[in-house]
């Protein structure tokens, strides 16, 4: 089992008064909360017991420090303070890997055992305060009025939350401590943001920053080939980082790669091999290469829909977090914070509209969610959080003098939800599903009717091309054939042009509203877009 490792890693120990308060620790709650979290709990990536115990052992080495309030000195907060830690990081390592659900069955559990934690919220919305020698809520360290920097594009902009604050927290130190980090998350939990955004405060004078997006055609030479890109030769055998810094390498998607004939995934197999000795060979002298100062942090989804599951040898090497699906009142101060920010200068009649479409676009995108399923012949109805920022997307490039009214506002936000929601789904039954969903929303959020915004049940079409010049205002086009006509010019004027092949293209309702579904994601940063039909279907 893993006694023998903590017998050894706590001889290890220099302050040797540590070791009985931490034996006795070790022995109240370990193996209690191992049998608990087997019995109970769901892993999205089931970690064996003795990596739980090897995680344990790192954070508590990073976060148990003179610093943070644990100094022998200290006699009588000493033990106290050892063993508030010692559950954080109990609760961090042995209980981080486990999903929603599981969390708040261990918070009853841990409760139970341990009762010292104030009443309010479950145990993981804690952190040890060194100040005060107690408990504390990550929610206090959120500062009050947070505001987005109203120029920077939209893929840029990270609302502070409790989840952001402590994966931060738990990342930054593992990471100075040199233990291989792991995050795994549901797709869209923003892992590769907290991961950047820990690989952005760190001093750049000591540190350089490399990133790998695996895929699954990376192969174990692609990955060797960009680290050694990074490192020059210090003797012989021996590489290490340009510069004197130390390298950090973030390797998004770990678990992409294909697996070979026999089952394993040779870029990681490259990785554990250094992890675990810290060289591999070079690939045309057979000769060793020693690879120092690189710390690895890793990003991966769940397994499933082309993700693999990684080997469990590999997966004991790092430390695992698990970034669950953000609570209902996060996902709300995210976007609420940005909504209500961009309507302040807006009208009187506009402002209170900011907390109703946040609440209105979560209850749909719930529903959405969980009753439209993928099934084989729609595979794309995959939703996750991104959807819900699209729509946030599209309705902050709200203008205050065209949208000025309720109804002007309430229009936007109907037809941000078409384009995220309904240009996916497929079939009359789905479409009509969809309508009815969002006329309930309307009447019980907005107090207004979708017969009366949107006339003879026409959904309405947004465009920022209009008005000539670059960059056009995002305005609700009233009179569809001021679209037809700009469009049929536009056309003309393509088909005057000389080298080209000119087009007879008829357009049509349906034709003209792909079109400018088509433009206003093209005319976003990082606008990305699949179309999907049947041959023939004029993609």
């Amino acid at each position: 089992g893993w006694e023998p490792y903590v017998h050894s890693w706590l001889k290890k120990r220099t302050d040797k008064k540590s070791v009985e308060p931490l034996q006795r620790l070790f022995e109240k709650y370990v193996a209690k909360a191992f049998e608990f979290r087997h019995k109970n709990c769901r892993e999205l990536v089931p970690t064996p017991e003795l990596n739980g115990v090897t995680s344990l052992c790192y954070l508590f080495d990073a976060l148990a420090t003179p610093k943070n309030g644990v100094d022998p000195a200290d006699q009588e907060n000493y033990e106290p303070m050892l063993e508030l830690w010692f559950l954080f990081c109990l609760i961090w390592s042995v209980c981080g890997g486990v999903d929603e659900d599981g969390r708040k069955k261990m918070d009853n559990f841990i409760r139970e055992m341990e009762g010292q934690f104030p009443a309010k919220d479950s145990v993981y919305e804690y952190y040890v305060d060194v100040k005060t020698k107690t408990w504390a809520m990550w929610e206090e360290k959120l500062k009050g009025a947070w505001r987005y920097p109203s120029n920077s594009p939209f893929y840029k902009i990270l609302v502070p939350t409790v989840d952001t604050l402590r994966y931060d927290f738990l990342v930054h130190h593992l990471l100075l401590a040199e233990r291989p980090v792991l995050l795994v998350g549901p797709v869209g939990t923003g892992k590769t943001s907290v991961a950047q955004g820990v690989l952005q405060k760190l001093d750049p004078n000591r540190y350089s920053l490399l990133t790998i997006n695996l895929s699954a055609q990376t192969t174990s030479n692609n990955v060797q080939e960009i680290i050694e890109g990074k490192v020059e030769k210090r003797t012989k055998t021996v590489y290490v980082p340009v510069g004197g810094k130390k390298l950090l390498t973030f390797m998004d998607d770990l678990n992409m790669p294909a697996k070979d004939t026999f089952g394993s995934q040779p870029p990681l197999e490259l990785i554990r091999q250094w992890i675990d000795y810290g060289f591999w060979y070079d690939r045309q002298r057979q000769t060793m290469k020693q690879i120092k100062d690189m710390f690895l942090l890793a990003a991966m989804g769940p397994p499933g829909g082309g993700r693999m599951v990684i080997s469990r040898r590999l997966q004991s090497r790092f430390n695992l977090i698990n970034m669950t699906f953000p609570q209902e009142s996060q996902i709300k101060r995210i976007f609420g914070t940005m909504i209500n920010q961009k309507l302040q200068d807006f009208d009187e009649d506009v402002k209170p509209l900011g907390d109703i479409m946040t609440q209105a676009t979560i209850e749909i995108y719930n529903f959405i969610s969980t009753r439209m399923l993928p099934t084989p012949t729609k595979i794309h109805y995959l939703f996750n959080l991104r959807d819900i920022s699209k729509v946030f997307q599209g309705l902050l490039r709200a203008h205050r003098d065209y949208h000025d009214t309720k109804s002007a506002m309430a229009r936007l936000w109907i037809h941000e939800c078409f384009r995220v929601f309904s240009d996916r789904l497929v079939g009359e039954k789905d479409h009509e599903t969809f309508v009815s969903l969002l006329t309930d929303k309307l009447g019980v959020l907005f107090n207004l009717t979708y017969h009366n915004l949107c006339s003879n049940k026409q959904p309405p079409i947004f465009g920022d091309f209009m008005k000539d010049g670059e960059a056009g205002v995002y305005e609700d086009i009233l009179k569809f054939p001021d679209v037809k006509k700009l469009m049929e010019e536009k056309l003309e004027d393509y088909n005057m042009e000389p080298g080209f092949i000119p087009m007879g293209l008829v357009l049509f309702r349906d034709a003209i509203e792909h079109v400018c579904r088509i433009v206003r994601v093209i005319r976003q940063p990082r606008g990305n877009m699949l179309l999907v039909g049947v041959g023939g279907s004029g993609r």
